[in-house]
């Protein structure tokens, strides 16, 4: 007689009795760290916020709680990717809708999420036949760019700009300078040259923009064969240390690498759904038009989502072959996406981050006046950089100060360290960060300073 198996019937359980089945949460801080270290990988200690890891138990718009209850303001938006805020209801409406229905669907068949996140990201792009392929993180989506770029021109080099973070696993990692620790012990990919940044604060050549245009020509010329397949940039480069691009540098490099028959990537993980206030792309500040943009962390809220967006005669060059992701378009990622989108047609959260960005910058601007230590502080909307020296003639990075910074005032505020030498405090807070909320960080900021430097550095 075949044996046969009945599955028990979950339906008649209660959620709290669901609740009972699953794997228990450790929310004890000293059990919890000793849970992270026993069982999770050891690399994960390589790259945190702060010296001893903050338990974290919820989040709630700007804010973020710890296992105890207190409150945090969070100007990192855990690594860029909370951009409408913890628990926003327009992303919370749409993935409840889509849980309801089914968690996943494979692009091997259709579901019409997907295709109505990619019609409203190519809304925000200038006129052109644009498409979109979903992928999981940032760097999948880099990874898949440059396969599309070099399927397309049938070249091999792609160029990219030093101190640009683009990801941390294979060709995206060889594309990645900003931070020298991302790079493995192992052989590196090849086809990739790497030209000077036009950093307007630390670059070799100072300020301007012509000594960068000519070290961009002589570095191609020097290390290929003339001919490229992509150009990669950040419109403000992130992990770097939040470095504006000036606009001539970037239209003029994307039109040189045109001219070698490479088509223009913009890497917007980091800038892209409003972040820098003024517009929803960064790249539309400079005035140009990329042949391909990649998206990440922000566009999901939280949720595995990327996307890059391209012309279609560049996806169509994919087509000799066969590709694909199994997680990619995900119509439960793709529908907090969708509510992304809703947060910032209807929630005002780039015009907030417009106008608080102005705001906060002009405070840190002011603290800036009054400590030596406060070398530069850059950037658009949201998205700010406050660069630590030592000393302001010679630069010399005040490392050590940034990391004791993060950790004086991680009782209440969460900030991340960034840039070549780790001494870059960044603003990039959820987009519904508050005015009072910036001036309220601005406060610990100088409290801390006041205590770690033990005087004040007024201006003279």
């Amino acid at each position: 007689m075949t044996e046969t198996f009945v599955l028990p019937d979950a339906s008649a359980l209660s959620e709290s009795q669901l609740r009972e089945t699953l794997p228990p949460l450790e929310w004890d801080y000293d059990t919890a760290l000793s849970d992270r270290e026993n069982y999770l990988t050891p690399v994960l200690k390589t790259f945190q916020a702060t010296t001893n890891p903050i338990l974290f138990k919820s989040g709630l718009g700007q804010y973020l709680f710890d296992s105890d209850g207190n409150r945090y303001i969070d100007t990192v938006a855990m690594n860029q990717a909370i951009s409408a805020g913890y628990r926003s209801p327009y992303v919370m409406a749409a993935v409840r809708e889509q849980l309801e229905d089914m968690q996943h669907c494979s692009t091997m068949w259709m579901h019409p999420g997907p295709a109505s996140l990619a019609k409203a990201l190519v809304s925000k792009m200038p006129p052109g036949d644009w498409v979109v392929h979903f992928m999981s993180s940032g760097t999948e989506a880099v990874d898949l760019a440059l396969i599309m770029a070099r399927n397309y021109t049938q070249r091999h080099t792609i160029v990219s700009l030093r101190s640009a973070y683009h990801g941390a696993v294979g060709a995206t990692a060889n594309a990645t300078t900003s931070i020298a620790r991302f790079h493995q012990k192992i052989p590196s990919v090849s086809g990739i040259v790497h030209v000077t940044n036009p950093d307007q604060y630390r670059g070799i050549h100072g300020p301007g923009v012509e000594p960068y245009l000519a070290e961009f020509r002589s570095s191609i010329a020097a290390s290929t064969n003339g001919e490229i397949a992509a150009y990669i940039f950040e419109p403000i480069q992130g992990y770097g240390g939040v470095i504006p691009l000036p606009s001539e540098y970037v239209q003029k490099t994307s039109t040189l690498a045109r001219e070698l028959g490479g088509v223009v990537i913009a890497d917007e993980v980091q800038t892209a759904v409003g972040r820098t206030g003024a517009h929803f792309f960064g790249f539309t500040e400079h005035d140009i038009v990329p042949d391909m943009v990649v998206m990440a962390k922000g566009i999901g809220n939280g949720f595995p989502l990327s996307a890059v967006i391209a012309r279609r005669d560049i996806a169509e060059a994919m087509t000799s072959r066969t590709f694909m992701s199994t997680m990619g378009s995900n119509p439960t990622c793709c529908a907090a996406g969708r509510g992304v989108i809703a947060a910032l047609d209807h929630g005002g959260l780039q015009e907030n981050a417009k106008i608080v960005g102005a705001q906060a910058l002009v405070m840190f601007k002011e603290l800036q006046s009054r400590y030596e230590v406060i070398g530069d502080v850059r950037g658009r909307g949201l998205m700010i950089g406050m660069e630590l020296v030592k000393d302001r003639d010679t630069k010399e990075p005040a490392t050590e100060l940034v990391a004791a910074l993060a950790d004086e005032i991680s009782d209440s505020v969460i900030i991340t360290k960034a840039g070549a030498h780790a001494n870059v405090v960044r603003l990039v807070p959820p987009l519904c960060l508050t005015a009072q909320d910036a001036a309220d960080v601005v406060d610990r900021l100088d409290s801390a300073l006041r205590r770690l430097l033990k005087h004040e550095y007024p201006k003279d």
